[in-house]
Formats: C-alpha cells, sequence, structure tokens
C-alpha cells in the first residue's frame, strides 16, 4: 500500500581523483611494457644468433648412419665420412680363399662432399633451421658405383683359382675389319653378389663379408655366334660407297664405314649388326662440303663519277651442294638393302659481288690506281726508276735505281712495305755459292721476301741494270732511300713491273 511518502532512489558515490594512485597505475604498465620488450630483444637477439650460426654448422637433430652431426662444420662432416669410408673393407671368401678389398677397389666410392651437401640442404632457409629444432633428419650416403672394378676382380679371383668362363666377342682391327675373340667355358661367379655386398657396405659405412662359390658354365655367346656376327658386319664395311664431286670422288674408308655399324648385345647374346644412319648422313654431308667452293668476291675502280674505270680485284665463282640430302638417303637405302653405291653431287653456282674502290683523280692510266691521298710507289725496272706517288701527285722521283742483276733479278708484283731499317747488316749467297757480308746499309725498306729499297753509298752511278747489279734489292741513292724509309709508311703498295 502506498504510503504517499517520497521513494529514495541511492546513486553509488563519486569517484575521487587522486594524482598519486594514478601515477602507480602508470608505472606499472611501463613496467609490464618493458619487461615485454625487452624479452622480445633478448628472444630476438638469440633468435639471430641461431640463424647465423647454423648457417655454417650441421642443424640440430641432423645424423649421418645414426651418428649425429649437429654443429659441425661442413669441412668436418667432409672428413669424417671420408675417414669413415676409408676403413670399410669387404672380405671376399672364394672357394675357401679369403681377400680383403678396399670399396674403392670394388668400384664403390662414397661421395662425402655429396653427403655434406645433402646434410646441410636444409641451412639456408630460416624455417627449416627453426623446424630442427623439433623434427630429427638422418641423411643417407652418397655413393657412385663402377660395376667394371668389381667384376674385374671377381675375373681375377676366378683366374687365380681355375680357368675364367669368356663369351665370345667381336671387336674392330685398326684396319675396319670386325674380328673375333673365341669363347671359353670354365668357371664363373655371379659378380653382382660382390657389388651388391660392397654396395651396402659403402651405404652403411660397415666392413662385410661375402661368400662366392665358382661353378662350372658355358659361355652365353659362343663362337660360332660372333663370327656369324662378325661376317655380316665386314660384308657392310666391303660395300663400296663413291661419289664424284666436281674435281674428284669421295669414298669412306674401311674405318669409317665400320663406325657407322654397331653390334647390340643383350642376355640371349650377340644381336645381327645394326647401321648408324645419322653417321652416314654426317659423312655425306661432310663430303659434300669438302666439295664445296665459296665465291670471291671482287673489287672494281671507279672515278669520282661513279664509273667504273678497271677491275682491282677479279673475282671468282663459287659452287654449293645442292644435293647432300638426297645422296645421303639413297647411301643409307643402298647399305641396308647390302647393296654398294655410286652418285654424283651437283651444284649450284654462287655469283660473286664486287665492291667499288674509288680511285684519285689521274691515276686512270698509272699502273696502280690509288684512293685519293693513298701513298704508293712505283718501281719501273723497264727504265731502272722509282718513283713515289700520293693519289696521283709525284711525291718523289722518278729517281734512278740499279736493280737485280741476271740470275738474281728484282721481282715483279704487287706488294707492301712490311719491315725497316735504318741500318742494318745484310748477309747472303751470291751467285756462285760463296756467301756476303755487308755492314751497315743505311735505310732499308723491305717490300717482298729479302727485297728491300735501300742506300748504296759504294755506287757512283744509277739508272742501269745488268751485271754488276744488286742480289735482287733496290740499290738506291742514300736521298732517295731515305725519302722512301721516312716517307713510306708499312703496308704502303709497292708495284714492281716492266
Amino acid at each position: 500500500m502506498a504510503t504517499g511518502r517520497p521513494r529514495r532512489i541511492a546513486f553509488p558515490p563519486a569517484k575521487t581523483y587522486n594524482p598519486a594512485v594514478k601515477q602507480k597505475e602508470r608505472g606499472r604498465i611501463s613496467l609490464v611494457i618493458w619487461i615485454l620488450a625487452g624479452l622480445i630483444v633478448v628472444l630476438g637477439s638469440a633468435t639471430a644468433a641461431y640463424a647465423a650460426h647454423f648457417r655454417s654448422h650441421a642443424l640440430p637433430g641432423v645424423t649421418i648412419l645414426g651418428e649425429s652431426v649437429t654443429g659441425q662444420s661442413r669441412d668436418a662432416v667432409v672428413k669424417s665420412v671420408s675417414d669413415r669410408a676409408a676403413e670399410v673393407t669387404v672380405n671376399v671368401n672364394l672357394d675357401g680363399k679369403t681377400s680383403k678389398y678396399s670399396l674403392d677397389e670394388l668400384g664403390i666410392k662414397v661421395d662425402a662432399e655429396a653427403t655434406a651437401d645433402a646434410a646441410f640442404s636444409n641451412n639456408d632457409h630460416f624455417g627449416s633451421q627453426m623446424q630442427a629444432l623439433y623434427t630429427d633428419r638422418e641423411v643417407p650416403i652418397v655413393i657412385v658405383a663402377d660395376d667394371s672394378k668389381a667384376n674385374a676382380v671377381v675375373d681375377q679371383l676366378i683366374a687365380e683359382t681355375g680357368v675364367p668362363a669368356h663369351d665370345a666377342a667381336v671387336t674392330v682391327a685398326e684396319d675396319g675389319r670386325f674380328t673375333v675373340t673365341p669363347a671359353q667355358a670354365g668357371r664363373s661367379v655371379d659378380a653382382s653378389t660382390v657389388v651388391k655386398a660392397a654396395t651396402a657396405a659403402a651405404e652403411t659405412l660397415t666392413p662385410t663379408t661375402v661368400e662366392l662359390v665358382t661353378a662350372e658354365v658355358q659361355p652365353v655367346i659362343s663362337t660360332e655366334q660372333a663370327q656369324s656376327v662378325a661376317d655380316a658386319a665386314n660384308a657392310l664395311v666391303a660395300l663400296d660407297i663413291n661419289i664424284s664431286g666436281r674435281i674428284d670422288s669421295h669414298a669412306p674408308s674401311a674405318v669409317q664405314k665400320a663406325n657407322w655399324v654397331s653390334i647390340p648385345v643383350s642376355e640371349a647374346g650377340l644381336a645381327q649388326p645394326v647401321l648408324n644412319d645419322a653417321a652416314i648422313t654426317e659423312w655425306v654431308t661432310s663430303a659434300a662440303q669438302a666439295t664445296e667452293l665459296d665465291a670471291v668476291n671482287g673489287v672494281r675502280n671507279v672515278n669520282s663519277n661513279g664509273t667504273v674505270v678497271s677491275t682491282a680485284k677479279e673475282g671468282t665463282k663459287g659452287y654449293k651442294v645442292n644435293n647432300a640430302a638426297t645422296i645421303a638417303e639413297a647411301v643409307v637405302a643402298a647399305l641396308h638393302a647390302g647393296q654398294p653405291y655410286t652418285g654424283t653431287f651437283t651444284y649450284d653456282t654462287v655469283e660473286p659481288t664486287y665492291e667499288t674502290r674509288v680511285i684519285a683523280a689521274g691515276t686512270e692510266n698509272l699502273v696502280y690506281q690509288a684512293a685519293p691521298g693513298e701513298k704508293w710507289i712505283d718501281l719501273n725496272l723497264g727504265n731502272n726508276t722509282v718513283t713515289a706517288y700520293q693519289g696521283a701527285t709525284v711525291a718523289m722521283g722518278p729517281a734512278y735505281i740499279v736493280p737485280g742483276m741476271p740470275g738474281m733479278e728484282t721481282p715483279t708484283g704487287t706488294f707492301h712495305v712490311y719491315l725497316k731499317y735504318a741500318s742494318q747488316t745484310m748477309r747472303g749467297t751470291n751467285q756462285d755459292g760463296t756467301t756476303y757480308v755487308a755492314p751497315d746499309i743505311p735505310w732499308v725498306s723491305y717490300f717482298t721476301g729479302s727485297i728491300a729499297f735501300h742506300g748504296a753509298p759504294w755506287r757512283d752511278s744509277f739508272g742501269w741494270s745488268g751485271p754488276g747489279g744488286s742480289h735482287g734489292c733496290v740499290n738506291m741513292t742514300l736521298e732517295g732511300s731515305k725519302f722512301i724509309y721516312d716517307w713510306a709508311p708499312m703496308g704502303t703498295v709497292v708495284v714492281s713491273h716492266y
């Protein structure tokens, strides 16, 4: 029942602000933040140090054949594996005789480098580094096997205990003929047993012993079978192949044809000879290319108007085989049919191209049509003079000279200055076979072989030829020879003519 008195509503008391309390709360929060930050820094530093260390050291949990390599350097892992492998031996007992072999002697190589690479394969990945903290990893030994060594060891052991069995074999002699090594019945043993034992010893790096027992066996490949196959191969080699070219013919040698033939070997023995079509085609292609001739491009002299004045260098036609593929197919087909083959290469003609060379005006009627400004030397043996030109302009001469005497004539042709001496001692042979020595010959400019322009201070006259001439060189006055020496650079054209 209502009393008519007003209801009292209770409110919570208002909070009073206290600066000291607030300061304490802020201090506690800051402390927590600093502690967390410190932990992050410490953990980050530790993680970085861990990652850096294990980039070059084996990760946690890594083992090789159950032996932990954690924390070892790569070099240490390589050495450890190599040392363990070197101690592994395989005892082979054959008919009561025991022989001890290393893994290497049986053709088994423990690849310590590759094994270490496998152990360190995860070191450069941060995720793999962290995963290694809670995951173990066993690394297998990497080996490389050469079964032929184990087979050779077993053959030697059998030879020591009795006569080993051998299959007949077909080989190629130096003359290209296929020859037969006869078969031989005797004692044998399965060498794969030794290979398996040596491989297992290498994979576990533990010594082992293998028991072998020889037994009398007959060869799988008989002498008769090998001879039949060799005869078939020699019949292929005996087939004549002759292909005519532009100038001569081409025929493969017996050795080349023998290289086209292979004899497959299977568990059933020797198969019939097989021809290598690609090798036959390669020989035909090579023979075709040997008969081809490249075009030689020429040079034509033109004047300033572009008009051809003369041919400085005549071009020559080339020839290219156009039926090499057809010939190759025919040769292959003939050999497969057991037939000889005779054919002829045919050719496309390749015309030469011509470059143009602008010559200096005024050189059209000279013995050499020089380019504008080009230096060259006109050696006229008809009137015993030398004239130096630059383009069509005379730079010196005509200057009189003395050329080679009869029997030792100065050669004719187009040459180039290639060697120069300010002074030289010349030596040579006279016509009568005696030798001469001429010291201090001045201003020497060689332009072909032992033939040169040079000064001849012992002569008092020039402009003649005949007996008493030079040994082939061009004798000049001191002034003339010095001019040539100073003026003509290496490569200067020299035209010697009558």
